[in-house]
């Protein structure tokens, strides 16, 4: 009897063991290693963290992968998503509610990193501005001569398509497409400039172009390129506030009501495979020639946004899921998709506070 006894406890410790192993391995992940939480998982004590974001990270930050990520580092999250001006305006306020910032572009994390004395940041991620746009429309630009072939790749030469927006072609102008009901200018729709960090993305880009490819540096170089800014801009008409609602319209739209948007790379690679289209319309992505990367920055105000920055730029699983989503990740090479051919600097934050200026207060040369 003692021997049977002593049979069942064994049984009894190896059946509690193996509960607490799935129990561990359930809080620590799939694979089964000690997170940040320490060796004995996910912690306990739980901190809210508040940020301001740009909306193109909304999809990813949401995610209930990694909300329960953050929740087993002991974080939990609450963001609000604002165009790079509207954060900068915000965090000028000392009574500003945020424990961080997570702005798109590197002139606008070091102009909150000036508003708000912040020496240290993080850069978990990158994207690249990419163009949103439809097979039809390759054939008829690349008939144009705005799509070329650079290192065995499509690209949209910007340098055509500025050309062909200030002579004021119009799509239904261009040759095969003389049928579309299009009769607007040629030029790749946007943001609005005054409100989106996407926007600004595209006029470090068309002003690069307008400067003689180099970013523009100096008060004369923003006289240089403003006539034709104010001309790409205001063609546009009524713009979207968000990259988001940009790149939801371009969806909607199809390829005679928006045949090109500017959008952040990893909203078209985590969107478009699983959306169906009608038969000879389908979606595709090509840089724009040159284009610009946009360096997602956390700066943190907080001990909290500092761990959530710290987070989000060594935690494996974290990286690992923005890379899902489309993000690319410093030092890590890429397979699934290719490199831009060229890349522009943006301009610093101060030639570009001179030129969205001039849009904000309707000061465009006439």
């Amino acid at each position: 009897m003692r021997a049977l006894r002593m049979i069942a406890l064994l049984v009894s410790v190896v059946i509690v063991a193996v509960v607490a192993w799935a129990v561990v391995r359930r809080a620590l992940g799939d694979n089964g290693e000690a997170t940040a939480g320490g060796k004995n998982g996910c912690v306990t004590e739980m901190t809210r963290v508040t940020g301001v974001i740009g909306s193109e990270k909304t999809p990813y930050l949401r995610d209930p992968r990694v909300t329960a990520r953050l929740a087993c580092l002991g974080l939990t999250l609450v963001v609000d998503a604002k165009g790079s001006r509207d954060m900068v305006g915000t965090l000028s306020n000392d009574q500003h509610p945020y424990d961080f910032a997570f702005p798109s572009s590197t002139p606008a994390a070091e102009k909150i990193k000036e508003l708000r004395h912040v020496n240290d940041a993080y850069k978990p991620f990158s994207s690249v501005m990419a163009i949103a746009t439809w097979e039809p429309t390759v054939k008829i630009l690349r008939d144009a001569g705005v799509v070329t072939t650079v290192n065995d790749r499509p690209v949209v030469d910007m340098a055509a398509l500025i050309d062909l927006a200030r002579k004021g072609t119009r799509w239904n102008q261009l040759k095969g497409n003389e049928t579309s009901p299009n009769n607007k200018v040629v030029l790749l729709r946007t943001t609005d400039p005054k409100d989106s960090s996407s926007a600004i993305m595209f006029l470090s880009i068309a002003s690069a172009v307008l400067n003689d490819d180099r970013p523009v540096a100096s008060a004369a170089d923003v006289a240089k390129v403003m006539p034709d800014l104010c001309k790409l801009v205001s063609y546009q008409g009524a713009k979207e506030e968000t990259s988001q609602d940009l790149f939801e319209q371009y969806l909607g739209d199809g390829p005679v009501r928006s045949p090109l948007a500017l959008i952040y790379e990893q909203q078209f690679l985590d969107t478009t495979s699983a959306i169906k289209v009608p038969e000879g319309q389908q979606h595709t992505m090509l840089f724009p020639n040159p284009t610009v990367y946009s360096r997602h920055t956390v700066v943190p105000f907080t001990d909290a946004g500092d761990r959530f920055g710290r987070a989000l730029e060594d935690d494996a699983t974290l990286q690992h899921l923005a890379a899902e989503y489309g993000f690319r990740l410093d030092g890590q090479a890429l397979t699934d998709r290719p490199e831009p051919p060229v890349v522009q600097e943006p301009p610093e934050y101060a030639q570009l506070e001179a030129m969205l200026t001039i849009f904000e207060n309707g000061e465009c040369p006439q």
